[in-house]
């Protein structure tokens, strides 16, 4: 049963990235036809120049959206929201269940994308023992 839910998880999340091959473009392109019209795309037209264009999203430095608090208030929020920001529950809850199972020895699996079940190598639980370490320090 498990499984069928992650073969349809897959299957939404590769539906949703089939669904906008445009956004995941990093390169547009920008050419002028015969008429004037500037147009953009993200492929570039054939026998017509173009240009490439490297789109720019985001800020490009931190904003400080509290102006209007006092710095005590703005202290006491930043603190406040630091510590909310490393304490995860579930997160630290699944890190402990993982860090258990990988701990006891023995053999561990994990599903493919296929279904199916692999088996983790020596190397591979030890790595993923200390992920989870990790995840517990900075969650719990």
């Amino acid at each position: 049963m498990i499984a069928s839910m992650w073969r349809i998880a897959l299957v939404l999340v590769a539906l949703a990235g089939a669904s906008l091959p445009a956004v995941a473009a990093d390169t547009f392109y920008k050419w002028e036809s015969e008429d004037g019209t500037t147009h953009y795309g993200t492929r570039p037209p054939n026998g017509v120049e173009s240009t490439a264009i490297q789109p720019k999203t985001g800020h490009s430095e931190p904003v400080n959206y509290s102006h209007g608090q006092s710095d005590d208030k703005q202290a006491q929020a930043s603190s406040a929201a630091a510590e909310q920001s490393t304490k995860d529950p579930a997160r630290c809850e699944a890190a402990t269940k993982n860090a258990d199972i990988l701990g006891r020895g023995g053999r561990v699996r994990e599903p493919t994308d296929d279904g199916s079940f692999r088996y983790l190598s020596e190397e591979e639980k030890a790595d993923r023992l200390e992920q989870a370490r990790q995840a517990i320090e900075e969650s719990c």
